[in-house]
C-alpha cells in the first residue's frame, strides 16, 4: 500500500517534474523567481508524490522561522516579585493576546521558561543559536538588562515590554520598547477620588527602595508618583514634600497590603479614599477596611478578575492592543517577517507609552 512506502525526497519531486533541485526549490521557498507554468508542473508533482517539505530544512536556508519567542512565569514566580506588572493576571493575558495576533499573521509563538536563579542570557543564546526563533518580546525588564545587551550585540531582533527604568537616555533609544503610562493612571485615580468630594487621599505600593517623587526609576516609582504629583497639583501645594504623608509601601501581596492599610488608619483616621499601585494591594487594604467595619473608595492597577469581583476602581492596561502594536514594531503593519528596528526611525512606533484607562466601580 502507498502508505508503507517511504515518503518521498526533493529528489523524487525534481525527477517527477523534470526540473533540477534549485527549481523545485525556489517553487517552494521562492515562487517568484519560477514561471507560472513550471512551478504548475512542480506542485503537480508534489501532489502525485504525495511530498512534504521539511519545514526546519526550509528555515535553515532561509534563516526565517516565522516565530516569536516570549517567557513566562509561574504563579510562584510572579508572587515573589515586589513588582509584579509582568507577571501573574497581567503576564498570563500579554502571552495570550500576542498569541492571538499572532495567530492572524500566521506566526508561531514560542514560549520559554526561566526560573530566579537560571542564566536566561544562556537561553535566549541557545534558542538564537537553534534558529528556532526570529525575534523576541521581552518582559520584566530590570536596569543594565543582561538580556538587552546580549540581544543588541547579537543583532538579533527584540522588542522590550517595559521602560528601561534608570537607564541612561542613550541606551534607553538604542532599542525598541512599548511600555504602560503607570503615572497617568494613578493619577487619574486620585481625581476621580477628588472629584466625588474626597481630600485626604492615600496610596500604597511597593518599597522599591528607590522612590523619587520626580524621577522614578522604577514601575512602583511610576505609580508613586502619579499619585503623589497629582495630589499635590490638587491640593495646590508647592512643597515638593507630600506634607500629608498619607502613603505605605510594602511588598506585592494580600498581608502586606492589610499591614500598610493598618498603619495608614492608625497614624491617618481622617483617610478618605486610597490609591493602591495594583489589584493586590487594593484587595488587600479592602480586606482591611472590611474587618474594621469600615469602607472608603479604593483603587488598583490592571482591572484584573479581582478588581470586578470585589468591586473595585481599577486601571486596564488595555492588554489586546498593547500585544498588537508589538507585532507591528516587530513586523510591519502586515506580514510575518521580523525585522530588526532601524534606530533611526523606529521612534514613532517602538518608543511609546501607553494610557491606560480608568474603570470605575463608584
Amino acid at each position: 500500500m502507498r502508505d508503507n512506502k517511504p515518503a518521498s525526497s526533493i529528489i523524487s519531486v525534481a525527477k517527477e517534474a523534470g526540473v533540477s533541485l534549485q527549481t523545485v526549490s525556489n517553487v517552494l521557498n521562492f515562487p517568484e523567481r519560477v514561471k507560472p507554468e513550471t512551478t504548475e508542473r512542480v506542485m503537480q508533482a508534489i501532489n502525485k508524490l504525495n511530498y512534504t517539505p521539511n519545514l526546519s530544512a526550509r528555515r535553515l536556508r532561509s534563516k526565517k522561522s516565522a516565530s516569536i519567542a516570549v517567557r513566562v512565569d509561574s504563579n510562584a514566580s510572579a508572587g515573589s516579585s515586589s513588582e509584579g506588572l509582568y507577571t501573574g493576571y497581567i503576564q498570563d493575558e500579554f502571552v495570550y493576546e500576542v498569541v492571538k495576533a499572532a495567530e492572524v499573521r500566521d506566526v508561531k509563538v514560542i514560549t520559554y521558561t526561566c526560573d530566579p536563579d537560571e542564566d536566561e542570557v544562556k537561553k535566549l543564546k541557545k534558542l538564537v543559536d537553534s534558529r528556532d526563533v526570529d525575534g523576541f518580546l521581552l518582559t520584566s525588564t530590570v536596569e543594565d538588562d543582561p538580556r538587552l545587551k546580549y540581544l543588541i550585540q547579537s543583532n538579533v531582533p527584540f522588542l522590550s515590554f517595559g521602560r528601561p527604568w534608570a537607564s541612561s537616555d542613550e541606551f534607553a533609544s538604542s532599542y525598541p520598547w512599548i511600555d504602560i503610562d503607570g503615572a497617568s493612571g494613578t493619577a487619574d485615580a486620585t481625581k476621580l477620588f477628588w472629584d466625588l468630594g474626597h481630600r485626604n487621599i492615600g496610596f500604597i505600593g511597593w518599597k522599591t527602595f528607590s522612590v523619587q517623587p520626580t524621577n522614578p526609576r522604577s514601575v512602583g516609582d511610576d505609580r508613586f508618583l502619579g499619585w503623589s504629583k497629582s495630589l499635590l497639583e490638587l491640593l495646590n501645594l508647592k512643597s515638593k514634600k507630600i506634607s500629608t504623608n498619607f502613603f505605605e509601601l510594602g511588598g506585592e501581596s494580600i498581608s502586606s497590603a492589610r499591614d500598610s492599610a493598618r498603619k495608614l488608619i492608625a497614624k491617618f483616621p481622617e483617610l478618605d479614599a486610597l490609591v493602591c499601585a495594583s489589584d493586590t494591594l487594593a484587595l488587600g487594604a479592602q480586606l482591611e477596611y472590611r474587618g474594621l467595619k469600615k469602607s472608603i473608595p479604593i483603587s488598583g492597577f490592571d482591572n484584573s478578575p479581582t478588581s470586578k469581583v470585589f468591586n473595585f476602581t481599577s486601571l486596564d492596561q488595555n492588554i489586546p492592543e498593547i500585544a498588537a502594536h508589538a507585532l507591528v514594531v516587530l513586523m510591519g503593519e502586515s506580514g510575518n517577517t521580523v525585522a530588526k528596528v532601524n534606530s533611526s526611525k523606529k521612534s514613532e512606533q517602538a518608543n511609546l507609552i501607553f494610557k491606560p484607562k480608568l474603570i470605575s466601580r463608584i
